[in-house]
């Protein structure tokens, strides 16, 4: 009997699935937000960047940092905008598999400084030349032509393609074509404006990839993970036709504290007119602060917004030699709970407060 009971042991052992859920680290709130929507009730993955906590410079704590050694996987934007965990996984986490999001094929990426120039009236019809474009599939909130055009890039979580895992944070989806500002070749993007999660389009080019990697650390839950984060690209896409049908009727300028807005206006129109600091939050001189003067004089700006983490006291008393009201943009949710809604809570809640102060 013995050699049967073996052999229903090893039988056992070859169908069993893993009771746990794959342990997951994320850098920021709206990366957290996704791929807790993609993991559904099967899990909540660990947030390493605490409320009010800066991306661009983050002492880890030990709990931080005692999750992020024991994380199977690890969802970031890059280290184009956290360089501090790049190197805290280099020396805490050498098995985890690291996902930078920025590097995902067919990702809408931008230059820091650069504008759009297109009318924020015309965002219907232009076309960003080599972008991947999910925005006419977002328009009709046609699912099955957004989702189909998304796994175009072969991002799709059942697409068959190869990824290796506890592979090296430098090797992140090499060799995949770029055109105009995609990227997926993992390289050094010299210039690359960071904060690419605040288009929609690169969070639904994201999901996909989420749930795939998921599906790879947790096969018996793979159709779950593909489930959920279809149905998320649904929500988002009609999120962006709401955003959109509220921003289209704005005229006016407004000035922002922190120049992180471009995805956000390259999506949806409406660009600021300028920011008071540039890319990496660095307080501004008074030569630059002439230059706002002459700005807003120049052209309508009406608002002023600063953000959670910075001096309020900086920003009202400019506001004051401007002659604008001071607003508030959150754009890492700093100031929501953690967890699936707070994407589209982020987002909904910065159009809002530009739509409000716009149409005073």
């Amino acid at each position: 009997m013995r050699p049967i009971l073996s052999l229903a042991a090893l039988a056992l052992a070859a169908t069993a699935v893993r009771a746990d859920p794959p342990r997951v680290v994320t850098d920021i709130p709206p990366v957290h937000s996704l791929v807790a929507t993609v993991m559904g009730e099967l899990g909540t993955p660990e947030l390493l960047l605490p409320p009010g906590g800066s991306t661009h410079g983050h002492q880890m704590r030990p709990s931080e940092a005692a999750a992020l050694s024991g994380a199977e996987l690890l969802f970031w934007i890059g280290p184009e905008l956290s360089p501090w965990l790049e190197e805290a996984a280099d020396s805490l986490a050498r098995g985890v598999t690291s996902v930078p999001l920025i590097a995902v094929e067919g990702t809408h990426l931008r230059v820091i400084g650069e504008t759009d120039e297109h009318d924020h009236h015309d965002h219907d019809t232009h076309d960003h030349e080599g972008h991947a474009d999910a925005h006419e599939d977002e328009g009709d909130h046609d699912h099955e032509d957004g989702h189909e055009e998304d796994h175009e890039h072969g991002h799709g979580p059942d697409d068959g393609h190869d990824h290796e895992d506890g592979h090296d944070h430098d090797d992140a989806h090499d060799g995949h074509g770029t055109g105009g500002h995609h990227t997926g070749d993992g390289h050094d993007h010299t210039g690359v404006d960071p904060h690419a999660w605040l288009d929609p389009r690169n969070a639904r080019i994201w999901l996909p990839e989420i749930a795939h990697r998921l599906a790879e650390a947790d096969p018996a839950n793979a159709d779950a993970y593909r489930v959920n984060a279809e149905r998320a690209m649904q929500d988002l896409a009609d999120l962006s036709a709401e955003i959109e049908a509220r921003l289209e009727p704005l005229d006016g300028g407004y000035i922002v504290f922190h120049d992180a807005y471009g995805y956000f206006s390259d999506r949806f129109g409406l660009p600021p007119a300028g920011a008071v600091s540039d890319s990496e939050a660095t307080a501004p001189g008074a030569r630059r602060i002439a230059d706002l003067r002459r700005e807003a004089e120049e052209e309508d700006i009406r608002c002023l917004f600063t953000e959670p983490q910075f001096d309020g006291r900086i920003a009202q008393r400019l506001a004051e030699e401007l002659d604008v009201t001071v607003g508030v943009l959150d754009p890492v949710g700093s100031t929501f709970d953690p967890g699936p809604a707070l994407y589209g809570e982020m987002l909904r809640a910065m159009a809002g407060s530009i739509a409000e102060c716009l149409a005073e």
